[in-house]
């Protein structure tokens, strides 16, 4: 992040879901995740300068510059509890894919509240812009803290996590935009059955003492190319299960296991069946993903972004160039190991 007098500039990242498992809905209309999110570095940026009303500009077609866009609203709430009198011009330069999965209304919408928080002078920490972004979006607050979390609730209780890996990834992104509503409603009672088992089969691999880190399994849903555990990632927040001597504590669902304090887990996302029925174009990037040597190949979100995970830059690359397509972009990242905004002083 950079800034002169009354001017701001700032990158915001984009997230991949590592892990999606729905555990029902809530009586406030949203579902009950359980979700582990890794920021990587992909960006769209920000520039702020201070004005006298609020203004949005956005030359992406796709994106709104009124009220509707995410910015826009973090701005507002911001301005109004704060009580502020000023203003601020908004420019937002996309990059990260709209409706794809990746988080970047979510993250534009934080990174407009860290802004502003320095440029009107408010001081405000961290967590008090979480319990504001919490109203804008279920996303904002882990981009608020970040690189990489556990999400419970609505994907807005977080835990953060270190990550102590050094994968690559692939992003593939088939030009579709998904309703992160939609794909949600259409995770309905008729593929409950097919969920359960799915559930039920990483509740196998997780407990088989044969397993080891490394080591693959088949798993039935649609996580049809190997699983194989990811990790290891190491949580910096204190939860509710302990182990002994360890010091750290933690809620492990299905699907997690701890190696001393250190945490593995498989890929997967119950979203994907939903959202591969209408747009199979899904499956065979994933497909196509493994068969270039990814690790294991996934949806992230509610879609359309399919991510490949690799052991090192060059074998992403490759991956990347043989999955060239006209209608399709790509991009080979990194996971991000601090927060763009974890040395900004409020």
């Amino acid at each position: 992040m950079t800034g002169g007098p009354g001017r701001i500039t700032i990158r915001t990242p984009a997230k991949i879901n590592l892990l999606l498992r729905i555990k029902g809905k809530r009586s406030d209309g949203y579902h009950n995740i359980v979700t582990v999110m890794q920021m990587v570095d992909l960006w769209d940026e920000l520039i702020i300068d201070d004005a006298d009303v609020l203004e949005l500009i956005c030359k992406d077609r796709e994106v709104p510059s009124d009220q509707e866009n995410l910015v826009y609203k973090a701005a507002a709430t911001l301005k109004e509890c704060s009580d502020v009198k000023r203003g601020a011009r908004i420019v937002l330069n996309k990059n990260i894919p709209v409706a794809a999965g990746l988080g970047g209304g979510s993250s534009d919408a934080a990174a407009t509240l860290v802004g502003l928080n320095i440029l009107w002078g408010l001081g405000y920490a961290t967590d008090r812009l979480a319990v504001i972004g919490r109203e804008i979006g279920s996303d904002v607050p882990f981009f608020l803290y970040g690189p990489a979390a556990v999400g419970y609730g609505r994907g807005d209780e977080l835990n953060t996590l270190l990550n102590q890996t050094d994968y690559w990834f692939l992003l593939v992104n088939p030009g579709i935009q998904v309703s992160t509503a939609w794909a949600y409603c259409q995770f309905s009672s008729c593929h409950s059955e097919l969920v359960s088992e799915s559930h039920e089969m990483l509740k196998q691999v997780q407990h088989d003492k044969k397993q080891v880190h490394g080591d693959r399994k088949q798993v039935h849903g649609d996580i049809r190319n190997s699983c194989k555990w990811i990790g290891p990632f190491l949580p910096q927040t204190k939860l509710g299960l302990t182990n002994g001597d360890v010091h750290i504590k933690i809620f492990l669902p299905d699907g997690f296991k701890r190696d001393g304090n250190k945490i593995w887990f498989l890929p997967f996302n119950d979203l994907e069946e939903v959202v591969i029925k209408r747009y199979p174009i899904i499956r065979k990037i994933k497909e196509e993903m493994v068969a270039c040597g990814a690790m294991c190949s996934l949806m992230s979100g509610s879609g359309s972004t399919v991510f490949g995970i690799f052991k090192d830059r060059d074998s992403a690359e490759r991956a990347c160039r043989t999955l060239r397509h006209s209608k399709w972009r790509s991009w080979v990242v990194s996971a991000l190991h601090s927060s763009p905004y974890s040395s900004i002083n409020y």
